[in-house]
């Protein structure tokens, strides 16, 4: 009976000696372990974003990213965050893969490869009817309707000023974007208008009435006939009905 008592006194013992030791190595374990923190996917987003709009940017851009990989937090020590976006090429929308490094207390950690879907939305400029060739469009020619956008960097018409008073180049179908190419600054000089021919030199000023023989835009050389001589000329058009003829 003694010694079965001895027996159990032994192993309850060695039990005991077990315990204490499993506890001091993960009391050693826990105080040599640094502590840590994540970084989500909507941090990803945060820097990547920033970046995003700080090159594409604009008043009507409306821009969006979800992060697709990686999908789990990464666990990296705990401090300071920041995350850097490497440069970011092309504006194209779609997937994407970005290259970010990550750093805590200002010590570089790690670099991590996102994938990502990037959205972009744009508040484009659409013909409310079809539009022919020459016709100058007005505010009530136009709409402003949000589209998907392929790309950050387009030639999509996105303000009153880049599309009122313009003159149109191509036929423009109703409810379809117009592009800045569509479209031009309408001429000042239109052909058989009435113009003031002015011949400057060596502080010389000479001025006569003439006919347009063509529209054209400020800028512009276009031929004129002086109606004194019956003679026609070449002139830059200055402005609204006044061209100048070199001396």
């Amino acid at each position: 009976m003694k010694r079965v008592i001895l027996i159990l006194v032994a192993i309850a013992g060695w039990m005991v000696w077990v315990w204490l030791a499993e506890n001091s190595v993960a009391s050693n374990a826990s105080a040599a372990t640094p502590e840590m923190q994540a970084v989500r996917a909507h941090d990803f987003e945060e820097a990547l974003l920033k970046e995003i709009l700080r090159r594409y940017s604009g008043p009507t851009h409306h821009i969006s990213l979800q992060v697709l990989y990686p999908q789990h937090p990464i666990r990296v020590p705990k401090g300071r965050l920041h995350i850097e976006v490497d440069e970011v090429n092309g504006g194209r929308t779609g997937r994407r893969a970005f290259r970010v490094q990550i750093f805590v207390d200002g010590q570089f950690v790690k670099t991590v490869n996102v994938v990502g879907e990037l959205k972009g939305k744009a508040d484009a400029a659409m013909p409310v009817r079809w539009i022919k060739p020459k016709e100058i469009l007005s505010v009530e020619d136009i709409e402003f309707v949000s589209v998907e956008v392929p790309t950050l960097i387009h030639d999509l018409v996105l303000t009153p000023e880049e599309v009122i008073g313009k003159q149109v180049l191509r036929p423009l179908p109703p409810h379809q974007p117009i592009r800045k190419t569509a479209l031009d600054a309408p001429p000042v000089v239109h052909k058989g208008d009435r113009v003031m021919i002015e011949v400057k030199g060596k502080g010389l000023l000479v001025q006569t009435v003439g006919m347009a023989k063509s529209a054209g835009r400020t800028g512009e050389t276009i031929p004129v006939m002086n109606q004194s001589s019956g003679r026609e000329i070449l002139g830059m058009v200055l402005g609204a009905g006044v061209v100048e003829v070199p001396f």
